[in-house]
């Protein structure tokens, strides 16, 4: 194959020629046209080849874009032959190493001619032109150039859009996220309003955002879909474990510090990668603020019905629940149970440890009774080493299974492990049941207060 040329060799003089200026005018405004018009990369590199052969009267051409690896990849054809492909692709390159237009003259056929496609100074992929036939003017090489500059801006400017389209898109889809993640006070309502918007942006079957709480010892975790938690419950220890085995992990980060962790699992080996994570950390740096002020809010709604030492509710909120409950009993004519357990061999823990050692077993046995119980369970503390547990819609022989699960969680823990202590302690139990032992609130919590005291006589009796 002979060299190609940078200059042009016409065959009759093509600027003395009306019918050439005409088709050199019809093809640069066919190609303004279609960059005032065309939005979509495709869309534009197949118009204004369509219209630059049509204008030119040509017999095909092809436009090239540079990838990421520099390589040439056709992404618009029009009439090539599938023998000069690699005549083609072997010109575009030569034009793109020269950095202007380069002609190959086909002999008693015609001319293939590439031009770079030049945008803000930089080469981004090459327009290919064929003619054939024995009238084949050679082209015009400042046609050439000003249509390489056209189209190659015209490609700047489309992707220029691209990205404020997306940028636009991601700057909405944000709004509407920090939207679901402020549009609530419970976590549990918020978290799956904020799995909805997510799942337009990323594709998961599962999504947990773990809080570390204000000790730093355990993470509590809200999921969607509910109860997807990760395999470890709602609960889960920092040291030695995580939130099951998980695809996509990424800290949630406020005020300088790590408050959490948003998890995304997926069924689809794959499914994450580096750039995922680069696109959805800014994100989740988004939402953390929002989702802190909101556990900040629910902690101090908790912090008025919860106890200050167990994760269990307060004296006075167990009040206020019996009385709710005890409401509904009469009027749907239900039932419900009542639990007392207070703790065996506790008092010297407290007497050889001191007393913050016991609290922290009270702690955990905390965590033991929230184990045991149903989510429609009430548990709470009701002083010192005695605890209560409101069981609506459960009948005596219902109440009694789960007192026992849950004497056997007590009984079979082995507290202050991490401590070097050890320690085991056992529980006795009282159950009594509304309307059937009791007519009244006052009634009922002293016959389980009753009962507990004589379960534990008849422990210490061995009976």
């Amino acid at each position: 194959m002979p060299p190609p040329t940078d200059r042009r060799t016409p065959r009759s003089p093509v600027r003395a020629d009306p019918r050439a200026q005409d088709r050199t005018i019809r093809a640069l405004m066919s190609v303004v046209d279609d960059l005032t018009v065309e939005r979509e990369e495709e869309g534009l590199l197949r118009s204004t080849l369509e219209h630059v052969v049509g204008s030119l009267g040509l017999a095909g051409g092809v436009t090239f874009l540079l990838g990421p690896d520099e390589t040439l990849v056709p992404l618009a054809e029009l009439g090539l032959p599938e023998t000069l492909r690699e005549q083609a692709h072997a010109l575009a390159l030569t034009s793109l190493e020269r950095g202007r237009p380069t002609v190959h003259e086909i002999p008693a056929r015609g001319w293939l001619a590439a031009t770079p496609l030049h945008a803000r100074q930089r080469q981004v992929g090459a327009l290919l032109l064929l003619d054939m036939g024995d009238d084949a003017l050679s082209p015009d090489l400042e046609l050439l150039e000003a249509l390489g500059n056209q189209i190659g801006n015209g490609l700047e400017n489309v992707r220029l859009y691209a990205e404020l389209r997306a940028s636009s898109s991601r700057i909405e889809m944000l709004n509407r996220i920090t939207a679901a993640v402020t549009s609530g006070s419970d976590l549990r309502t918020i978290v799956p309003a904020f799995a909805r918007e997510m799942a337009a942006l990323v594709p998961f079957h599962r999504l947990g955002c773990g809080f570390v709480n204000d000790s730093g010892d355990y993470i509590e975790v809200v999921c969607d879909p509910e109860g997807a938690s990760w395999g470890l419950g709602d609960v889960i220890p920092v040291v030695g474990s995580g939130p099951g085995s998980v695809v996509l992990n990424m800290p949630l980060n406020s005020r300088g510090r790590s408050i959490g962790i948003l998890a995304l699992g997926s069924e689809s080996s794959g499914s994450y990668d580096d750039s995922t994570l680069a696109r959805l950390q800014p994100l989740a740096d988004a939402v953390a603020l929002a989702f802190e002020n909101v556990r900040l809010f629910q902690k101090t709604r908790e912090l008025s019905i919860t106890d200050e030492v167990t994760p269990l509710y307060n004296f006075r909120h167990f009040h206020q629940i019996l009385d709710r409950e005890l409401k509904l009993v009469d009027r749907y004519r239900s039932v419900l149970s009542l639990i007392f357990v207070d703790l065996d061999r506790f008092k010297p823990i407290n007497d050889q440890y001191g007393h913050l050692r016991g609290s922290r077993t009270l702690r955990e046995v905390g965590f033991l009774i929230r184990a045991a119980v149903r989510e429609t369970d009430y548990p709470s503390r009701y002083g010192g080493d005695e605890f209560v547990i409101i069981l609506p819609q459960t009948d005596h022989g219902a109440a009694l299974l789960l007192a026992e699960k849950l004497r056997r969680l007590v009984e079979g823990h082995t507290f202050l492990q991490e401590e070097g202590i050890n320690a085991r302690i056992g529980c006795s139990l009282g159950i009594a049941t509304y309307p059937a032992d009791a007519s009244t609130k006052e009634a009922l919590i002293r016959l389980a207060d009753q009962r507990m005291y004589e379960d534990k006589e008849n422990r210490k009796a061995g009976r």
